[in-house]
């Protein structure tokens, strides 16, 4: 009855056909039980519908349980109390209704309800508001029609992470991205060129409403997100802070979590956004799993810092803080990758080993940013620098090939016709650094260190589900980097060995030179072993993999490992421990099962396909924990470089926050395309909540 009311106080806006029918519906006369008033313990008034009967414009209420006047709500909605909240004084209702009925007011709307319909002016208002809507309503879908190559253009851009140019023209031959793109489809379509000359108002090419438009699409996006991460069981966080050309702290959020769809699962990992850090991570963390209403589903954590992971103890106190609203949010990273990061943070700290290691980055870069020096690095070493390539990638393409790379070295900077000044010079630099000492002992101290590391590498890619063969591989590949001090007499000849061969030489003190090297190599050494103790000091917690490892279903079948389920109590509020047992039990003794799965994804693949997940529902959600721990994280840092240096200068961090996270979730932009209209119809409505002013929602 509420809505009712409300919809006579819509009364103006109306047609005249539908003002029509709320007139002969006539006026709501419910009863109003509740309308009563207590004066004192014996008397108590009750409204009586026969008051109804007396006054011909009374009305009623049930909601609100209040007396209204019918003429004022249709032709003067906010007259007073008996338009706006309702009278409900029934010890004064006599008084009350005398005073309305000789109010002017009531008057002219009782005469303009008596006589509706019967004037010309009446029925010219309304056939005016007719032609008004009719208007409207052909320019919305003019507007919407063009709103929809703008969204296009926008997205195409953004996408392909391409730069859309300033407000203003760049030169009269180049107006910047997006509008040299809008007037590319404007070539093909009529529509969109007659609006691009003559839209006064909304011509979409500001940059005010180029910024709402992109905010729009990343809404949209993000709204798709949020009921993705609703339907997950579990989600893992990671965080990477970097630092933007003005200095100021930023932070990207990567939510990654397991979904099954179509009897297939996937592994997804979206990008939440890009961030100024106002508050300390762990706050700002916990706001965005909040936002998206994930924070009881976060199993782990993981922090990285301008793309270097950030490990123990950095990071401690943001851990601990994440770890005090959610307890099972161990940190994790995809552990082969973080056999990686191990070395890389190493190097971080020895300036020696800092420097060796920038310096083998910019040597790929000098590579990799020009075709002419790549193609000639082909031709002598039959091998190209991928852009971008890891910096262990690098130094082993400098291990295997230090002549070769040197004689390119030697080309470029002894051939000024070909060469400009500047390569010439970054030429000659990097000869000079391969040709130094220092550079071939850290050459050589790294490529032993790769020996053992490549191989434990190779095993947590492989074998990662066998936590306790795992662990054993860790601690023997940290004792023998620690007895590789023991060997260094040795190394250091096989050094002297390589030096005489290549024709390098120190210019200071043999015996100085040795024991400097020697400090350097067992710095290397320690910094590693001690980095590889802390990142993987917690590996054996992730015991309860073993349940789910397919190869091991044939041995696990002749007897349940309890060890492995107890390492899970950390997650026991997700679990009934007990049904788990006996549905693993289960899984194992299934000949089918065995013979079809022989990974934890295949294997729920295979649950969802069969019709089984209600069958064994826990099972169900210690695959899907797995998936989505295991899972290796999406680098997002250097895709949110690209963004920064393309983005203009006024972009502000919102506009850059959306440009990111549609560049990002390409696919899912794609995915959410194929149902075209839901999607421009849903851009459209965020776009025109940004913009009242413009002429996007139908009458």
């Amino acid at each position: 009855m509420e809505d009712h009311i409300s919809k006579l106080k819509s009364f103006s806006k109306m047609d005249l056909k539908s003002k029509q029918k709320v007139i002969a519906d006539g006026r709501p006369t419910p009863q109003l039980k509740d309308l009563l008033q207590n004066d004192n313990q014996r008397v108590t008034r009750t409204f009586q519908k026969d008051w109804y009967s007396r006054v011909e414009w009374l009305c009623g209420c049930a909601v609100k349980q209040r007396l209204f006047c019918f003429p004022c709500l249709l032709f003067s909605p906010c007259a007073g109390v008996w338009t706006n909240q309702g009278y409900g004084d029934l010890k004064n209702i006599h008084r009350g209704i005398s005073k309305h009925e000789r109010s002017s007011i009531h008057i002219q709307n009782q005469i303009a309800l008596k006589t509706f319909g019967s004037s010309t002016v009446d029925l010219a208002l309304s056939e005016q508001r007719r032609l008004d809507i009719s208007t409207h309503n052909a320019m919305v879908k003019e507007n919407r029609e063009v709103l929809k190559d703008l969204i296009n253009a926008a997205c195409f851009l953004a996408k392909q992470e391409l730069a859309f140019g300033g407000e203003e023209a760049v030169r009269p031959s180049n107006r910047g991205n997006y509008v040299e793109l809008l007037h590319a489809f404007a070539e093909k379509d009529e529509r969109l060129g007659r609006h691009l000359e003559t839209s006064p108002v909304f011509s979409g090419l500001s940059n005010r409403m180029l910024t709402n438009l992109i905010e729009a699409v990343a809404d949209v996006l993000r709204q798709d997100v949020k009921k993705d991460i609703g339907a997950a069981s579990f989600v893992a966080v990671e965080v990477d802070e970097t630092t933007c050309v003005t200095s100021r702290a930023q932070v990207s959020v990567v939510l990654r979590y397991v979904t099954l769809k179509e009897d297939v699962h996937e592994v997804k990992e979206v990008f939440l956004g890009l961030d100024d850090l106002s508050d300390d991570i762990a706050t700002h963390v916990l706001g965005v799993l909040e936002k998206h209403n994930c924070v009881e589903k976060l199993v782990a954590q993981s922090y990285t810092y301008d793309g270097v992971t950030v490990m123990a103890p950095q990071m401690n106190g943001v851990q601990a803080k994440i770890r005090e609203r959610v307890p099972e949010a161990m940190f994790s990273h995809n552990y082969a990758h973080k056999m990686n990061l191990v070395l890389m943070h190493s190097a971080e700290c020895m300036p020696e080993t800092r420097t060796f290691f920038k310096t083998v980055e910019g040597l790929g870069t000098f590579f990799s940013r020009s075709s002419k020096r790549a193609h000639l690095l082909d031709d002598v070493l039959q091998r190209r620098f991928a852009r971008p390539a890891p910096t262990e990638w690098l130094l082993q393409t400098i291990i295997m090939h230090l002549a070769d790379l040197r004689a390119v070295l030697f080309i470029i900077s002894q051939t000024p016709d070909c060469w400009d000044i500047d390569t010439q010079m970054m030429a000659a630099g990097y000869d000079q650094w391969l040709s130094k000492t220092s550079t071939c002992f850290l050459i050589m101290a790294y490529q032993s260190i790769f020996i053992e590391t490549d191989a434990l590498f190779k095993v947590l890619q492989d074998k990662v589900m066998d936590t306790a063969y795992c662990c054993e591989r860790i601690l023997d590949t940290v004792a023998v980097i620690e007895g590789m001090r023991r060997e260094f007499g040795v190394f250091y000849e096989r050094y002297e060995q390589k030096c005489a061969t290549l024709g390098l030489t120190d210019d200071e003190n043999p015996q100085w030179v040795r024991d400097e090297r020697a400090k350097m190599y067992f710095n290397i050494l320690d910094n590693i072993s001690v980095q590889m103790r802390a990142s993987f000091d917690h590996f054996g917690e992730l015991a309860f993999l073993g349940l789910v490892d397919c190869a091991k279903f044939g041995e696990m079948s002749k007897g349940f490992n309890d060890g492995k389920l107890q390492s899970l109590a950390k997650y026991a509020r997700f679990f009934d421990l007990e049904r788990l047992r006996s549905e693993l039990v289960g899984l194992y003794g299934s000949q089918a099962v065995r013979n079809t799965c022989q990974s934890p994804g295949q294997l729920l693949d295979f649950l969802a396909q069969k019709d089984l997940v209600q069958t064994v529902p826990e099972a169900t959600k210690l695959l899907q924990l797995a998936l989505t721990i295991l899972a290796t994280a999406a680098s997002s840092s250097s895709a949110l470089k690209r963004l920064k240096l393309q983005s203009h200068i006024r972009t502000d961090q919102e506009r850059l926050s959306s440009l990111a996270i549609i560049a990002m979730e390409a696919e899912r932009v794609s995915k959410l395309k194929e149902n075209k209209e839901d999607f421009y119809n849903k851009v459209t409505e965020l776009f025109a909540e940004k913009d009242e002013r413009l002429d996007f929602i139908y009458k």
